[in-house]
């Protein structure tokens, strides 16, 4: 649930987990209680950033999996092989809509089509005309096929093998930025090693911040909660229609229901307005401000052409608080301790 919200909010809040959407000034501090606990000296377990060959082998190795060599062979295709086909699907003698392409790839074997599809394909040859007798399953999202007997007409316009790519000069040049397969391998664990910094660095802010909730007492009203979610719901319905779908039909596609991403949200917001009040009281505490140059550098950063399309975008507390969140977070890490 929390990479689904942190995915889909709002404009300049996709970078921002804890902050909202709201275009209006303020109306929770005053409604908020925080006794800030111990925020300094923060202690705290670096993460392992270590890479190992066997990481950087398999890093490599992905690479080469994802391009294999295709030959066009001269013989029955084989499961694995990869079959190019035009094909009609017939329902009743009558084409139905969506059963029809031509020129399409398909991996014998890879479990694209219907049962028996892929199946059938096996042994025919360029050329080759194959009618399938087949039916789709009981609960194909169709319901006008689901369960539903019918033909398709395929014709084998080419049959291609596929054979893993090897590790050498011609495929790191063909592939690849580098010159050889040395540099690629030195640019793979350099990569990985900034990913790894990255990783722990996030993972630093995430434990700091925790322990700092922790050490908090924050009261929050439930009018602060309730803003904060109206917020978040009209961002995610937002979303949805921009796509042509209702708020219910788009979270279905996450394994949700409506009512199951309400609650989820509630409790988002629940947490995401103690974090913010907690924020607040430290850049309060340590009397943090913003500059005209920090907002500047903000709006660069999200691409507004200038500060005040920003300010218009997204409001001129989400951009304040942004940057406050920011200095807070930067602050209180680099003021932690690892143990």
């Amino acid at each position: 649930m929390k990479k689904f919200i942190s995915i889909l909010l709002c404009g300049l809040l996709a970078a921002a987990a804890v902050t909202g959407c709201s275009k209006k000034e303020d109306s929770s501090k005053n409604s908020s209680s925080v006794t800030l606990g111990e925020y300094k000296g923060i202690q705290y377990t670096p993460m392992d950033t270590t890479v190992t060959d066997e990481q950087v082998e398999t890093q490599i190795q992905s690479l080469l999996d994802a391009n294999p060599t295709i030959t066009t062979v001269d013989r029955p295709a084989q499961n694995g092989d990869i079959v190019n086909i035009d094909y009609t699907g017939l329902k009743d003698g009558v084409a139905f809509d969506g059963g029809s392409a031509t020129g399409t790839d398909l991996t014998l074997g890879s479990g694209r089509f219907i049962d028996g599809f892929e199946e059938g394909l096996i042994g025919a040859s360029a050329g080759d005309e194959v009618s399938l007798n087949l039916t789709f399953p009981e609960d194909y999202s169709n319901e006008e096929l689901s369960g539903q007997a019918v033909v398709f007409e395929v014709k084998v316009n080419e049959v291609k093998e596929s054979t893993p790519a090897v590790l050498d000069e011609e495929f790191v040049t063909s592939y690849t930025d580098y010159l050889s397969v040395d540099e690629l391998r030195e640019a793979t664990r350099t990569n990985l090693e900034e990913a790894a910094q990255s990783q722990a660095q996030s993972q630093k802010e995430y434990d700091v911040f925790m322990a700092i909730m922790d050490n908090s007492t924050v009261t929050v009203s439930d009018e602060a909660v309730q803003e904060y979610y109206d917020e978040m719901y009209a961002a995610y319905e937002m979303q949805a229609s921009a796509i042509g779908m209702d708020l219910g039909t788009m979270v279905g596609y996450f394994g949700m229901t409506l009512e199951d991403f309400q609650a989820e949200m509630k409790a988002e917001a629940q947490i995401a307005t103690e974090q913010n009040a907690v924020i607040e009281a430290i850049a309060e505490a340590e009397g943090f401000t913003v500059t005209d140059e920090e907002r500047q550098e903000l709006a660069d950063e999200f691409g507004y052409e200038s500060v005040e399309t920003m300010i218009e975008d997204a409001g001129e507390h989400t951009v304040n608080f942004y940057i406050l969140r920011e200095k807070v977070l930067e602050f209180v890490t680099e003021n932690a301790v690892a143990v």
